[in-house]
């Protein structure tokens, strides 16, 4: 698993990965999270996210089906390869129940069905902040 740098220390800023649709709320997200809390990087393609999952920049991941070349559940798992301890947000148009239990089975942190709502991914990071501090006071991370 590869160690990532914010969780070196105190814990915080949250290191947020996102592309597709949630790169829209970038600005809103920093305003209203605050910069000592969270640190966003925009990821343009598959290989971008790869390599930053790989140095261990990312603490948590705002996956967009649409904004990625791969198949999401694909994308998924070489995400978790890389570092399996890393949340996952998958965006998703699907509603279908197998597709949604397959990706929760790929230990997904939570599926949102799109359009996505800057309330519900604010919703997401403030589930992905206290299941990361619960882990870092327990050691686990």
């Amino acid at each position: 698993m590869v160690a990532s740098p914010a969780h070196q220390g105190h814990g915080w800023p949250l290191s947020l990965l996102v592309n597709g649709e949630a790169g829209d709320y970038v600005e809103a997200l920093e305003q209203i999270v605050g910069q000592p809390w969270l640190r966003t990087y925009r990821v343009r393609s598959d290989n971008e996210m790869l390599q930053l999952v790989r140095e261990g920049v990312g603490d948590a991941v705002v996956l967009d089906e649409a904004a990625t070349e791969l198949d999401p559940l694909r994308m998924l798992r070489m995400i978790h390869r890389l570092n399996e301890a890393l949340l996952v947000v998958l965006l998703t148009r699907r509603s279908d129940r197998r597709w949604m239990e397959q990706a929760l089975r790929l230990t997904a942190f939570s599926v949102v069905i799109k359009p996505l709502r800057l309330e519900e991914l604010l919703a997401q990071i403030h589930r992905m902040m206290v299941r990361l501090d619960a882990a870092i006071r327990k050691g686990t991370l």
